[in-house]
This record gives structure tokens, sequence and C-alpha cells, in this order.
């Protein structure tokens, strides 16, 4: 596949790892660069912190298909960025935003869409349209251990997780039991944050709480009421809708697919070791085909009404994967919401149809913003 100058540049920005190849995702990006090409746009990855913005170039990498390598090489800067970058850690992001800062000011580059904040601040924007309300469990920021004590006085249960988390890494179930001799326990089950299991029980509220400021550091959590989103079979679960900009600029659903968790686990993350499932099917085993229906119908209308209301106070997005849970009632609960999915739930469930899509969906809207040249 021959690789043209003249053709409009797509640039792939990444945050840049310490490795020959410097970037995660590298098949991912290969298949933009194919779908890229039939678009009529030349894709390539880069890091912003590579950028020389004295000579107006940037150091990134394209995929040569004759070669089957990706080739280093210098670039103008693009014409429409593609933002894929994950930061671990406030350093890490602190590294970055000042370019990022330099390129979202250029007038003549068009990001597809700008990343979101936090999960408090998305759920601070979901909050403000009414309609989504009942399905918005309560959720504060974990500022103290007084609150926390608050809120265990009224429940038993409650849910930890980072406010700039992903994959599952750093959330917790923390269960607290009151004997009738006046005995208290507190048993604490998740991951940390390398994602790897983790279980602790405490006799006193201040050693818990020590615990939790020494694993959690100066990184911010949110605390959530816990919901049980179990299956009937005890395993963790949720719904991953992905929704994404076609080449017409109009929101679309790509697909949605279960996810369940390994035994034990208290989510249903497929980095954690968890399993996909076709939606209807599994929820017709769950709840029957009637009420499995009814509830394919909410997860449809709030995976088309979320993007509509982020937009309207955020800016442009480009798409979101929309994690959405059921409870044992059958009520449906939004979990989380990412402007930079992932998209390997599909292919694990061999769904070629919306694996495809899922990628080239991205490459169409690119397109659609080369062209129409909006704003």
């Amino acid at each position: 596949m021959r690789q043209s100058a003249q053709r409009p540049l797509l640039g792939i920005m990444v945050t840049e790892l310490n490795r020959e190849l410097p970037f995660a995702s590298s098949d991912f990006y290969k298949h933009l660069t194919y779908h890229g090409a039939e678009e009529g746009l030349e894709v390539f990855v880069f890091s912003p912190n590579r950028i020389d913005w004295q000579q107006g170039l940037v150091r990134g990498y394209s995929y040569a298909f004759e070669k089957k390598e990706w080739i280093m090489k210098l670039f103008p800067l693009p014409s429409l960025i593609y933002d894929r970058c994950f930061f671990s850690n406030k350093r890490s992001y602190q590294q970055y935003r000042h370019h990022v800062s330099k390129l979202r000011e250029m007038p003549h580059i068009r990001f597809l869409g700008y990343g979101l904040s936090g999960k408090w601040e998305v759920g601070q924007i979901l909050q403000k349209d009414r309609a989504l309300h009942l399905y918005l469990p309560e959720t504060s920021l974990l500022t103290s251990r007084l609150q926390l004590k608050r809120w265990l006085e009224t429940r038993s249960d409650i849910f930890l997780k980072p406010q700039g988390g992903s994959q599952g890494r750093g959330a917790l179930h923390l269960h607290h039991l009151r004997t009738p001799e006046g005995n208290e326990t507190f048993h604490i089950k998740g991951r940390d944050a390398h994602n790897r299991s983790i279980e602790h029980h405490f006799h006193h509220f201040d050693a818990c709480w020590g615990w939790l400021r020494t694993t959690i550091g100066t990184r911010p959590y949110l605390i959530q009421e816990y919901l049980t989103l179990h299956s009937s079979q005890g395993m963790a679960y949720d719904v991953r809708s992905l929704v994404q900009k076609n080449g017409q600029g109009l929101w679309e659903s790509t697909g949605m697919a279960v996810r369940i968790g390994k035994p034990g686990s208290i989510t249903s993350n497929l980095h954690g070791g968890g399993t996909a499932e076709e939606v209807s099917q599994f929820l017709t085993k769950e709840f029957g085909t009637a009420r499995a229906a009814a509830l394919i119908e909410t997860l449809r209308s709030l995976s088309s009404r979320i993007p509509h209301v982020l937009e309207t106070h955020h800016g442009r997005l480009a798409e979101l994967g929309i994690d959405l849970g059921i409870d044992a009632d059958g009520r449906v609960w939004i979990l989380e919401v990412n402007s930079k999915p992932g998209r390997t739930i599909f292919a694990r469930m061999d769904n070629d149809k919306a694996s495809t899509k899922a990628i080239a969906n991205p490459i169409h809207y690119a397109g659609f913003l080369l062209h129409k040249k909006l704003s």
C-alpha cells in the first residue's frame, strides 16, 4: 500500500512507552492505517512530546504494508488527531499536558474528540439531565475518614474506585459487619493499582482506614453505593455499549456485549480475566425473554441519550464506551463512560461485523470532519 505525502494526515496521538516500538495497540493502529488509506488519509502514530515546535514537525511511525513493519520518520503536524493517550498517573499527564494544549489551540488542527475528564466530572455532567437521575448510583468524592465512617453507619457495603482508573484497577468492595455483641469486622476485596487481586480483614475501623490511606495514597477516589451486579451463577457482570460517530457525523450504536468477571472478581473487566457473551442470549437466560427485551430497550435508550448529554456540556466527542449494570431486581445503572474505549470485546466474541465497524468508524468520522470542515 503506497504512502502519499499529498494525502491529508491523521495522527494517532499516544503516550510513549520505553520499548523498541514505543506504543501499545499496534495491531489496532495497523488496521486504522488500512482503513485510512481507503478514506484517502495517511495515518501515523505519534507522541506529543516528540513535536519540534520550531520546525512544525513531529517524529512518528507509519505502517508499511509492503515491508510489514512500522517505519519511523518525520511528519508535518497532522490536520486531524485521534487522541489515544492514556495516563497512568498525574506525573505522566503533566509530561504531555503542555504539548496537547498547544495542539488543541491550533486552528488548522481538528481533534476527532476531546477526552473526558475523570469519573466524578462525567457523573456531574450526567446529573444535569433529569432523565438520567434514576440510573445513577449515589456517589461522592472520598474526602475524609469521617465521611467514610458516616457512609458505613447507614450501609454495610460500599464501593471504592479511583477517579481516573480503568480496567478495574484499584476498585475495592468494602463490607462492614457488626455483630449483636458490638464487634465489627471490615472486609476489603478488589484489585490493586497493578490489577492484582487483594483481600484484607480488619477488626477496627482505624486499621481499615489506615490501610486504605496507604494503598490509595494521593490518588483521588470515589465512594459509591454498592450495587449487586451478579448473575444467577454469582459472577460479576456488566454490559459494554460502544457508540461512535459515523461517516455522516452522527452517533450510532456499534454494538453491545456482556462482560463477565472471573469467579470471585468484584469487576467484570476483560483485563482482569473476564469473558464476553452476546447480550440478548445472556439476559434471556437471566431474566426471561420478555424482561430481557425490555432491558435491552433501556440499554439502547441510555446508549443513545448519554452521548448527546455529554457532548452538550463537554465538547466534541468521537466515541464512547458506556458501561451499564443490571442488578438482581432488573434495575439498570450507569456505571462508567469512557471516551477512549477498547474494542477487543467484539473480537473475543468473534463478531467480525462489529469488530470491523468499531475500528473503521473513527476513520469514517475523520473523513467527515475533514470534508465538512466543522469547527
